[in-house]
């Protein structure tokens, strides 16, 4: 490898370090809820007293109404699949800095009583998956009312 310059032919010199910034946040009354029910093994949104629409995640304000939700509704332990992406090229978790294995698949759940959020299922066949496919939950075994307390889902066929 031949040393870097710049265009004045100077020599460039590079120095990689790491730094890590430790840090914590308080999660507020909303988050904090829904991350200690992830801990139980349950999924928990809020419902906007105007429209009736089930927010998960929950939300402090409802995005329709502008209203502040005020009632927990938990939620069914299964959904739907809406939509899904089987994907082939590595790319960076932002939560730990390192490179996803792959292929990893990423989905669109739909609950039945409201709500839908973006998540990793655990099946990577694109020929098993399907919209309306039933899927379930897998919960870590070491919980920490993380949001990585949910591990992905998995199709509801494959749980015996």
């Amino acid at each position: 490898m031949g040393t870097k310059t710049d265009k004045q032919g100077r020599e460039i010199v590079e120095i990689r370090y790491e730094m890590g910034i430790p840090g914590t946040f308080a999660t507020g009354p909303i988050m904090g809820h829904m991350l200690n029910k992830l801990k139980d093994k349950e999924l928990w949104g809020n419902r906007c007293g105007k429209c009736q629409n089930v927010l998960f995640p929950p939300k402090i304000v409802c995005p329709k109404c502008f209203v502040e939700p005020t009632e927990w509704v938990k939620l069914d332990d299964y959904g739907y699949v809406a939509t899904f992406d089987v994907v082939h090229f590595p790319t960076v978790n932002p939560l730990t800095g390192e490179m996803r294995p792959v292929p990893y698949t990423t989905l669109i759940v739909a609950l039945p009583n409201g709500g839908g959020f973006f998540h990793f299922c655990l099946e990577h066949d694109p020929e098993k998956l399907a919209p309306g496919k039933k899927v379930v939950p897998v919960w870590r075994e070491d919980r920490k009312a993380t949001p990585s307390d949910l591990e992905g889902f998995v199709l509801a066929d494959d749980q015996g």
